[in-house]
């Protein structure tokens, strides 16, 4: 069986966080679940972290071009955040992220 060529692992950068595509998973059957999905899990993180829809898509698709299909950008754009991944500070300002 002939080997596909998969993207090149790609780090994407904003604010203070940092997050690494990558299609490296041993399981045959998890590899097509995360390749199809990492780049969507990074959007919804960065639009959790402020930024906005139009905006995370763009800044992924500078690092990897071709990686949302049109539900996906559907869900993006319908997508509101929910600011999960930020806590309070001792002003009571959600101003803060969680993620490490």
């Amino acid at each position: 069986m002939a080997r596909m060529n998969r993207p090149a692992p790609v780090e994407v950068t904003y604010k203070n966080m940092r997050f690494l595509i990558t299609h490296n998973p041993t399981n045959a059957t998890l590899n097509k679940f995360i390749e199809v999905r990492a780049p969507v899990l990074v959007a919804l993180a960065l639009i959790e972290g402020g930024m906005k829809y139009e905006d995370a898509v763009q800044f992924i698709r500078q690092k990897r071009r071709g990686a949302f299909n049109s539900k996906q950008l559907l869900y993006l754009e319908k997508y509101r955040p929910k600011m999960r991944l930020r806590f309070k500070d001792s002003n009571g300002h959600r101003n803060n992220c969680c993620i490490q």
